[in-house]
Parts: structure tokens; C-alpha cells; sequence
């Protein structure tokens, strides 16, 4: 949430801008170098280096601090949090973000302060603390709403529904999948629409309703397609395919010519790991 630091930093690794940090701490530019310690931590986070990102987020916290800075140290408080609930440091997360959730209702960060709240609730579902998670859940949905924030409400929603799905509550569980299917259908976010079906389907097997896990599992793969996601479509495709002599034959016709259709559309999987691999090239 905090800004990028002046400096050019596109095309500099987290190793160069390590230094850059160091160097700017050491010369007494104190607010870059907290704001390049933030930014290095966001790039571990986006490469799942949780641990790198969690040292970088606790360098940027003590120059905020020290700084008297409460914007700055109220998001990399929130930045800690979100990187202890990665590393399943269910304490540690609870009270920073606890911390940041303050912090941002002090300063009127709105955003800031749901976002917290959202990551409450999964620190304290990590925690074990089902019946508080969910109060937070409800809170950081009513947060969401009055912000007109549609991905942070779905976002909410569908956690919630995974949670219920933990406790085996299974008509709990398909309440509120569903209801995050529907607002995923109405903002067009197919990644979002594969994932409530794909659980859906999950939930339907769990249930020994093969003829609909099956339908969900083929929804599912269409919509990872569409997003091209094709690594995740072409596993649920599969799970679909396992189906197939489980379920009434008018069934099996229908869905086997999607499935065929996807598979011819389907890039091989050397070119899906290809693509992923850009993505994760962050770099030299």
C-alpha cells in the first residue's frame, strides 16, 4: 500500500536493491530505504520467498518506527501479517495485524483497515479460532460492501465457504460458494468462477453426487481455460475424466464433447511450464 520509492528500480534484482536499501539507510535517507525494504518484500512474496519477505517487512517496520511514520508502519505491519500467515505463524500474524488494524482506523485508511481485518480472520482460522474467524470474516464483508469493494466481498465469501468446508458443514459450505459464484459470474471473473466450481465439485464427490461433481469439475476447467490457467484446467479436466463411468450416459455424451474440445484447444504442457516460467522470471 505504501508507495514506490523514487528510484528507478525496474530493472534491479532484490539482491541489488538490498543494497540500494543499505546504502540509502546508511546515508540518512531513512524513508527511501524503509520504502525499498517494503518493496523487496513484496517481490519475495510474489515468488513465495515468505521468510525473505518476512526480514524485509520487519527492516521497513523499525525505520517507520523509528521514523514516527504511522502510514508506513501501518502497512508494513499489515505486510507482516499477511507474510506470518504464509509462514503459519499464527501468533505473530494475529498481532500484527491486530497492530495494523489500529493503525489504519487512527489514520482513516478505510481499505487498509478491511484489509486487516480479512487477514484476521484467516490468521485466526490458522490459529484454530473458528467462531472468531468468522466474526471477522462477516466484519470484513460488511467493510468490503461499503467500500463497493466486489473482489474483497468474493474474495471473503469464498474463504468462508472453504472454512465450512474444513468443519464439514457441507450446506454452509455450498451457501457460500455459491454465493461467491455469483458475484465472481457477475464481475466476469472466470479464475474466480473456476475455483467456487472446482470446490463445488469437491464437495459434490465428498457427497457421492457424482453426476454434479463431474458438471462442476468440466465448468471448472472451462473457466481456468478461458483464463488460461490451462496447468489447473488441464487437473480438474482430468478429475472430470475419472467421472465419466460413474454418471448416467446422457451425461457422459454431453460432457465428453467438452472435455474433447478442451483437450484439442489445450496447449501441451512444455508450453504451459514455458509461460509459467516467464512469469516467474523476476530478473538478473
Amino acid at each position: 500500500m505504501t508507495e514506490e520509492p523514487e528510484t528507478v528500480i525496474d530493472d534491479m534484482d532484490p539482491a541489488d536493491l538490498l543494497e540500494h536499501a543499505a546504502a540509502a539507510l546508511k546515508s540518512g535517507a531513512k524513508e527511501e530505504a524503509a520504502k525499498t525494504y517494503n518493496t523487496v518484500g513484496n517481490i519475495y512474496m510474489s515468488v513465495a520467498e515468505f521468510e525473505e519477505a518476512h526480514k524485509c517487512f520487519q527492516e521497513s517496520k523499525q525505520i517507520y518506527k523509528d521514523l514516527k511514520d504511522e502510514t508506513g508502519t501501518s502497512d508494513t505491519m499489515y505486510n507482516l501479517g499477511v507474510a506470518g500467515i504464509n509462514l503459519e505463524q499464527w501468533d505473530e500474524a494475529v498481532s500484527a495485524l491486530e497492530s495494523a488494524m489500529k493503525l489504519f482506523e487512527k489514520t482513516g485508511n478505510k481499505s487498509g483497515s478491511a484489509d486487516a481485518v480479512y487477514g484476521l480472520a484467516l490468521a485466526n482460522l490458522g490459529q484454530g479460532s473458528f467462531d472468531e474467524a468468522m466474526s471477522y470474516f462477516k466484519k470484513a464483508q460488511r467493510s468490503y460492501k461499503t467500500l463497493d469493494n466486489t473482489q474483497g466481498m468474493a474474495s471473503v465469501v469464498m474463504d468462508m465457504g472453504a472454512a465450512h468446508v474444513d468443519k464439514e458443514d457441507w450446506v454452509a459450505a455450498k451457501a457460500s460458494i455459491k454465493k461467491a459464484l455469483k458475484i465472481y459470474e457477475e464481475m466476469g471473473d472466470k479464475a474466480g468462477m473456476a475455483d467456487a466450481q472446482s470446490l463445488l465439485g469437491d464437495i459434490s464427490e465428498t457427497n457421492g453426487d457424482e453426476k454434479r461433481a463431474a458438471e462442476m469439475f468440466v465448468d471448472a476447467a472451462k473457466n481456468y481455460f478461458e483464463a488460461e490457467i490451462f496447468d489447473i484446467s488441464r487437473e480438474v479436466l482430468d478429475r472430470a475424466e475419472q467421472k465419466m463411468w460413474d454418471i448416467p450416459k446422457a451425461t457422459r455424451r454431453r460432457l465428453r464433447r467438452v472435455i474433447d474440445d478442451l483437450r484439442d484447444n489445450l496447449p501441451e504442457e512444455e508450453e504451459s511450464l514455458a509461460a509459467d516460467d516467464d512469469l516467474l522470471d523476476i530478473g538478473d
